[in-house]
Parts: C-alpha cells; structure tokens; sequence
C-alpha cells in the first residue's frame, strides 16, 4: 500500500470515526429536546432495537414508533401527561470501523423523572452501524441497563430495574 493510499485510508477511518460520534450524540439530543419522533430516523430500515426489559422493536418504522410512544408511555407525572423529562448522559463512545459496517460501545447515565419520582439509570449501549451511501446509521441498538431506580432509593438493593415502558 502506497503512502497515499494509507493516508486515505487512515482519513477515511477518521471520518467516519466522526460521523458514528455525531450520531450517537445525535440520538441523545434528540431524547434531551424531547424530539421523540426524530429518533427514528437514525436507524436503518432493518435495523433492530434492543431496550432489555424496557422493549424491542425491529425495522425503522417500529423503532420510530417505539420512541415516538415515549412521551405517552413514560410520564413525568399524573400532571404532565405525554410530557416526559429524559435527560441521557453519554460517555465513552468507543468504534471499530470494517469498510461500510462498524461496531460501537458507550454508557448511559439519565436522569428521568419516572411517575413523579426522580429515578437514575445506568448502562451499556452495544451499536451496530451501517454506511448507506454517504449516511452512517444505527443496524442495531442493544442496550444492557445496570439498574434503573428512585433515586431517593439508591441501587444497593436486589430490585434495580424499577422501571417500565
């Protein structure tokens, strides 16, 4: 391999190194501003979605609906029906890049208010990505939730997943 031809190759890795960090930045900016019905459109049209006890969906349109039922499906409180309050922290964004398909880890730290009650949740996000022309997108989402509880009540106990979609 030329010199060129490592130097473009290291660009191209660069690149879309990039481009998989915007779009998990992305995914997570969309749940901060309550852009529910955006969400969706990250995924590719076969991807899958994998929530642990939370839910699953498979394909772009079930996905896109999953997000979009969260403002009903998790409500801040009796009183702010269909407006939920999500905000996800996201850090250690790690990806391996293989030509047009990449593979990608990071954890979740959120801090949602639940029924009423302040909850934290903690976990590991497992992605596949895929290159759809110049676009990279979510092929799969697996996410592995440490725990998810009050926060008044803490995680030490043996019930760490309070929560339900």
């Amino acid at each position: 391999m030329s010199d060129l031809e490592a130097l473009r190759r290291r660009l191209e890795v660069l690149e879309a190194e990039s481009a998989l960090h915007k779009l998990r930045n992305r995914f997570h900016e969309y749940v901060n501003t309550d852009r529910w019905d955006e969400i969706g459109g990250l995924f590719a049209e076969d991807a899958e979605l994998d929530y642990s006890y939370l839910g699953a969906a498979s394909g772009r349109a079930a996905i896109t609906e999953f997000f979009a039922a969260i403002p009903r499906l998790l409500p801040a409180g009796p009183e702010q029906a269909g407006t939920p309050f999500v905000r996800q922290f996201i850090h250690g964004h790690d990806v391996t890049i293989d030509g047009d398909a990449a593979t990608g880890t990071s954890f979740l730290f959120a801090t949602p208010i639940y029924h009423g009650q302040s909850f934290v949740l903690a976990g590991r996000f497992a992605d596949t990505y895929t290159r759809v022309g110049e676009q990279w997108l979510f092929a799969s989402v697996a996410l592995e939730i440490y725990y998810s509880v009050p926060l008044a009540e803490g995680w030490a106990g043996p019930d760490r997943h309070r929560m339900a979609l």
